[in-house]
């Protein structure tokens, strides 16, 4: 579905910028060990034990942030498809609906019932649903024979309802909301795949961690403001479709940390600051349509954060551990 030239006010080289910047701007560090070591030192402490707690505390909000910020993006953003909806004809842009359950599996330091030092690693399991809209914003236009909609462009906006354990320490339910955009490389033909890019912005809000009042080591809160870049191919061969990609997610938000003396003596110690943290993941799926329902399914991994810290982590957790997720959506187009 070419069309000749781009309508006014999108312009090629805005598309061109996008494209370059969501290829190249992809960073090579899988963390910013800088933010993590900043937020240990201000919990500090008086003692190697109560440096080791707050190390861990600090590991454990980095876990649960990326947790719960791969909870939230998962991996393609439109379920089903490496191609962009596009137009059903000329002005007609094509509308989707989709609803997608997710499970993610993440390692965490295990702080909970730790005893007086910090030991183990835990999983924590996160099941989350997903809804969202998408809208055909504009059709791109053709290069040549089968090699249709480049540059063309969707909207998307999307809610999510996360549901971490609650005896691992987290204390509520999340609801985040979404909002991000696709574009495509090239749109799926007889001959050829589907290839798209697509940027996505979410936030999930304030998110709160164990409670010293219930006999916890520590507490910690932090907020969420998730931010994915994701390249997909697909094609359908057969009757079923199958796509793949790679992507990159970085979690931000403020944080704070509240750490109480391992000896029983002294203070609280407390601890704040930004922590961001940028990471890789990949994923694999396959899909059948049925008229205008298509059924979908993808499993994928993430990676983990560098371990550079200001301690060795002697209490038994690795940042460096991966996550996986899998997930199941259904898709209306219209």
């Amino acid at each position: 579905g070419g069309r000749a030239g781009l309508r006014p006010g999108l312009g090629g080289w805005g598309y061109l910028v996008l494209i370059h910047f969501i290829v190249m701007g992809l960073p090579l560090q899988s963390t910013n060990a800088q933010d993590l070591r900043h937020l240990v030192s201000t919990c500090g402490g008086t003692s190697e034990a109560h440096l080791r707690w707050c190390q861990e505390t600090a590991l454990a909000v980095q876990a649960a942030q990326g947790a719960l910020g791969l909870a939230a993006s998962g991996g393609t953003d439109l379920p089903g498809s490496a191609s962009t909806l596009g137009w059903r004809m000329k002005g007609s842009p094509r509308i989707a609906l989709s609803i997608r359950g997710a499970l993610t599996r993440a390692p965490a330091p295990a702080l909970k019932g730790s005893g007086t030092s910090p030991h183990g690693e835990i999983t924590v399991t996160l099941p989350s649903i997903h809804i969202s809209g998408t809208v055909g914003v504009f059709d791109g236009f053709s290069l040549g024979p089968t090699l249709g909609g480049f540059g063309s462009l969707d909207l998307t906006v999307s809610t999510q309802w996360i549901a971490p354990p609650k005896d691992q320490g987290f204390q509520e339910n999340l609801t985040g909301w979404g909002i991000g955009t696709r574009i495509g490389i090239l749109r799926e033909s007889f001959t050829l795949p589907g290839i798209s890019l697509s940027a996505f912005h979410r936030s999930l809000g304030s998110v709160d961690l164990w409670e010293l009042g219930d006999g916890d080591p520590a507490a910690a809160g932090f907020d969420l403001r998730v931010s994915s870049l994701r390249a997909v191919a697909g094609k359908d061969l057969w009757g079923l479709g199958f796509f793949g990609g790679a992507g990159w997610d970085r979690y931000t938000g403020d944080a704070t940390l509240v750490v109480t003396d391992p000896e029983g003596v002294g203070p609280n110690s407390t601890g704040a600051g930004e922590l961001r943290s940028n990471r890789r993941l990949f994923f694999l799926g396959g899909s059948m349509t049925f008229l205008t329902l298509q059924v979908s399914a993808e499993v994928g991994w993430a990676d983990g954060f560098t371990p550079d810290l200001p301690m060795s982590f002697q209490g038994g957790s690795d940042p460096s551990s991966r996550s996986t997720f899998g997930a199941l959506a259904f898709r209306l187009t219209f």
